[in-house]
């Protein structure tokens, strides 16, 4: 962005700490009165690093590093490298342990809305819906803990398997978790859509076209809000996603109230799939037996070769490009993670619109500049 400014323009810089958005990042804001006129994103306050970070640590010491890419995706995260691993060592996962996996996987992606929904309520100045949603995302942590023992980073994907089976009384204490929810959804639908400030400040507003969407990578819930129903669980199955009931929640207006709807969507389809695995899902073992990659494995070595492999985060696209040179360590890692090329879709969207809708664009979009800047 030029920064030459005119004599009736200003540059606004918001953040690299701002409450706009979670996480460090700067957008820059050129303003002609009211009206922005021109943007541009700054990231690189983070320096994670953790692809290098990969590459110095065994295959089994990278799962709990992918946990801390994004903390709201730590197992979809677990899946895409333990995925990627699998693939290039061959590696066969029991069907029992492909349920356990596909149930976490969406039980992560309820309570990341949960939180994005929140956050997303307090920059338009609904403060309360923080507090709502927040109450039901502990009652899904909950859900996680009780098979994983951890609420946040997990640690609990395998090479070939999963750390432990479902506890006694998980299918009950879902049933009654899932009973709440629903209705809180509901609620939260009326909420937004019955509020007069909610219909004024999202409806026709921040609206991202499917081109653009298309041309700049954008994935999951940003990319359905347009339109396109691309869904990896869906178009490139994984897992058992193939034997499950579900559909691809898409709308089509593209604007802030679109993103929130297919969300809502979402966590209503995410529910209904975490049931049928629980209903459907076969007994068996968690590691076949013949596997040299169980639990207690000390050094893993993987076949020279490359892969890459990607799944359906809450965010979108989430995919592990991964190098071996037949070591108990990867080559190289490569990360394709669905926040960077959202967060290029920010400036195209605010350019044209005022200064107050800004962060009403912005928490629309549910970034994680953790996990764009890693």
């Amino acid at each position: 962005m030029d920064e030459n400014v005119g004599p009736s323009e200003m540059i606004v810089h918001l953040g690299p700490q701002h409450p706009m958005q979670p996480g460090p990042f700067r957008l820059n804001l050129r303003l002609r009165g009211e009206t922005v006129v021109d943007a541009e994103i700054e990231l690189g306050f983070i320096h994670k690093g953790i692809e290098k970070i990969l590459e110095s640590k065994t295959y089994l010491q990278g799962i709990p590093i992918v946990d801390r890419i994004c903390y709201l995706t730590a197992m979809t995260n677990e899946e895409a490298y333990v995925g990627a691993v699998e693939k290039l060592a061959d590696i066969e996962v029991p069907e029992r342990s492909q349920y356990i996996r596909v149930i976490l996987e969406e039980l992560s992606r309820l309570q990341s809305h949960l939180l994005g929904m929140g956050e997303f309520g307090e920059f338009i100045g609904f403060v309360s819906m923080f507090m709502y949603t927040i109450k039901e995302r502990e009652d899904i942590l909950s859900l996680m803990d009780m098979v994983t023992g951890a609420r946040v980073t997990h640690t609990f994907l395998k090479y070939g398997g999963v750390r432990g089976d479902l506890p006694e009384g998980f299918k009950e204490r879902s049933a009654a978790v899932f009973a709440g929810l629903r209705e809180q959804i509901a609620d939260y639908r009326k909420l937004f859509n019955d509020d007069e400030i909610y219909k004024q400040r999202c409806f026709g507003v921040g609206i991202l076209e499917a081109k653009t969407a298309r041309d700049l990578g954008v994935s999951g819930p940003a990319l359905r809000a347009t339109g396109v129903a691309f869904d990896i669980r869906k178009d490139e199955p994984y897992l058992v996603y193939k034997d499950l009931d579900f559909k691809v929640c898409t709308a089509t207006d593209g604007d802030i109230a679109a993103r929130i709807e297919v969300r809502l969507d979402e966590m209503l389809e995410a529910m209904y799939i975490i049931e049928q695995c629980l209903d459907q899902m076969p007994s068996g073992p968690l590691f076949y037996e013949d596997s040299p990659y169980g639990v207690r494995t000390p050094v893993m070595r993987v076949p020279e070769g490359d892969v890459f492999h990607r799944v359906e985060d809450p965010r979108g696209e989430m995919g592990f490009y991964v190098v071996s040179d037949g070591s108990d360590k990867p080559h190289r890692v490569k990360i394709r993670g669905p926040v960077y090329p959202t967060m290029q879709a920010l400036p195209p969207l605010i350019t044209g619109t005022t200064v107050a809708d800004v962060a009403a664009i912005a928490g629309s979009m549910d970034g994680c500049t953790s996990e764009a800047d890693r």
